[in-house]
């Protein structure tokens, strides 16, 4: 029997520093590692954000109004989802001011409302690519 301090991971022996992407908090300079890690984060904000998009298909939502605007049906087309289930993620996402909407007679045009979206996305884009 092996104790804790003879597999620091874990993971059959492999420690975690032998990861190619580990961030050693000791010698980061960034400001956002030194002393608390979430010291400049809103926990509460970043918690409701992140949970708006822990969902397959209002993160494929978000994804397709990342070229524009769209409406409701452009929406379910692209995704193959049936128009009243994209309402209700699109609703999500508007309660957490995600994405905004206006309308044009009696079309409704859902974009992303905030710039921090825009930003966040090519980030999972670059970390979890398509195949």
């Amino acid at each position: 029997m092996t104790s804790s301090s003879d597999n620091d991971s874990g993971l059959g022996g492999q420690a975690l520093r032998d990861e190619p992407d580990f961030l050693d908090v000791q010698s980061d300079p960034s400001p956002l590692v030194r002393g608390d890690l979430l010291a400049e984060i809103d926990i509460d904000e970043a918690t409701r954000f992140l949970r708006a998009l822990s969902n397959q298909n209002r993160l494929g939502l978000v994804n397709q109004l990342l070229a524009g605007e769209r409406t409701v049906s452009q929406l379910a087309d692209a995704l193959k989802m049936r128009q009243p289930a994209v309402s209700q993620q699109l609703a999500r996402l508007r309660e957490s001011g995600i994405v905004e909407f206006r309308r044009s007679g009696k079309t409704v045009y859902y974009r992303l409302a905030t710039a921090r979206i825009s930003q966040f996305l090519p980030l999972l884009q670059r970390e979890f690519p398509t195949e």
